[in-house]
């Protein structure tokens, strides 16, 4: 009787133990686990919550990009968009295509960094931390100079040359947001709902490829900026009030090297576009050098500077010269005789009209509205 009692003793025993160490597995498993430090890892929650966490920075982030808007319009404003179009220009060449990726950058680039940022914070030490936001802080600032707000639209933004393909990629990029974030969120959701673990690459590559495909949309779609001979001067022969013009020679270069003898008067140019004309209404001869800046205040404050005796270099004979602006432009009309004889005040008037006449065309081609000058204070055409 001793030994079966002492039998059943040890059975329940053995199966108090077995139960205290089930209890104890269970606790174990629902505890996460810790690191050194106390902390729980990041991937042990997520994976409590699989997929929300893309969804819920998302949202955080609205209300934050709303309040960088307001401080970054009232603290920078115009003046910091007319920077920043200037040096875009004059980085870019102010082509259709370049300005078209610089304002896709501009709205693209700081999103596509936030979203890596923000998906890897948990992985990335202080130093690397404080570097992310060195890096995406100013590149943020930048975007919400281009943004509209209550009561603005984008062309009140976008100024200057090249602003349309500016425009362009600017609309684009936020394209490509939108469409990022909306495949970030239903995702999400459904992960959530399917308790599925994304990975943490996934929505830098969502992000990456919405925007890059918005990319080549809007590369599709812009107009070039005409700083070429062929999209500035594109007609052979043009007539206008009367008279028909025959180009006999264009070209254009880089830079702005042998417009004028003293290089240093045109200081920041970009392009210099060159043709020359000649008249059915006369022997006149015009030859127009247009020299493009990134900036109309730039290419005023170089027409300013030029002394009144400005001649172009490579004219030859007795010559009219006139300068002036148009947009980011400074135009040099020169005109005389077929000849080079010297120019009697009598010829003045008809000379000069001729070179209006290519002065307007040129100008023209830039704004799409094409018109010819009338005739006024003796300039006029030599037949009228």
């Amino acid at each position: 009787m001793r030994s079966s009692r002492r039998s059943g003793d040890l059975i329940a025993e053995a199966q108090a133990d077995a139960e205290r160490e089930r209890v104890e597995q269970e606790r174990v498993d629902a505890t996460p686990e810790r690191d050194g430090d106390g902390t729980v890892p990041r991937s042990t929650t997520d994976a409590a919550r699989p997929g929300r966490h893309a969804g819920h920075w998302l949202v955080g982030l609205f209300p934050l990009a709303f309040l960088g808007h307001l401080v970054v319009q009232v603290v920078f404003g115009a003046e910091g968009r007319a920077w920043f179009q200037e040096r875009a220009c004059a980085t870019s060449g102010c082509t259709g295509p370049a300005m078209t990726v610089v304002g896709w950058l501009l709205i693209a680039l700081p999103f596509l960094l936030v979203v890596p940022y923000i998906a890897y914070w948990s992985r990335l030490n202080p130093p690397a931390r404080a570097a992310g936001l060195v890096v995406v802080v100013p590149l943020a600032v930048a975007g919400l100079l281009f943004v509209p707000g209550r009561g603005s639209s984008l062309d009140e933004l976008v100024d200057g040359p090249g602003s349309d393909a500016l425009a362009t990629g600017i609309t684009w990029a936020g394209v490509g947001i939108a469409v990022g974030v909306l495949a970030l969120l239903v995702v999400s959701v459904i992960a959530a709902r399917r308790r599925a673990v994304l990975p943490k690459l996934w929505s830098t590559l969502t992000t990456i490829g919405a925007c890059v495909a918005m990319l080549g949309v809007a590369l599709g779609r812009v107009a070039p900026v005409p700083v070429t001979a062929a999209q500035a001067l594109p007609e052979r022969t043009f007539t206008a009030a009367g008279d028909t013009l025959t180009r006999t020679a264009a070209r254009d270069q880089p830079g702005c090297a042998g417009v004028l003898p003293d290089e240093g008067l045109l200081d920041g140019c970009l392009r210099t576009v060159e043709g020359t004309w000649t008249t059915d209404d006369s022997d006149a001869v015009v030859h127009l050098a247009a020299v493009f800046f990134p900036s109309e205040s730039m290419a005023r404050d170089r027409r300013a500077g030029l002394p009144d005796d400005v001649a172009q270099t490579g004219v030859t004979g007795d010559v009219l010269t006139v300068e002036s602006v148009s947009g980011s432009w400074v135009l040099f009309s020169s005109v005389g005789h077929a000849d080079g004889r010297t120019i009697a005040e009598a010829d003045r008037g008809w000379l000069l009209w001729s070179s209006g006449q290519v002065a307007y065309r040129f100008i023209g081609h830039q704004v799409g509205f094409l018109v010819a000058p009338s005739p006024k204070n003796g300039i006029g055409p030599r037949t009228p």
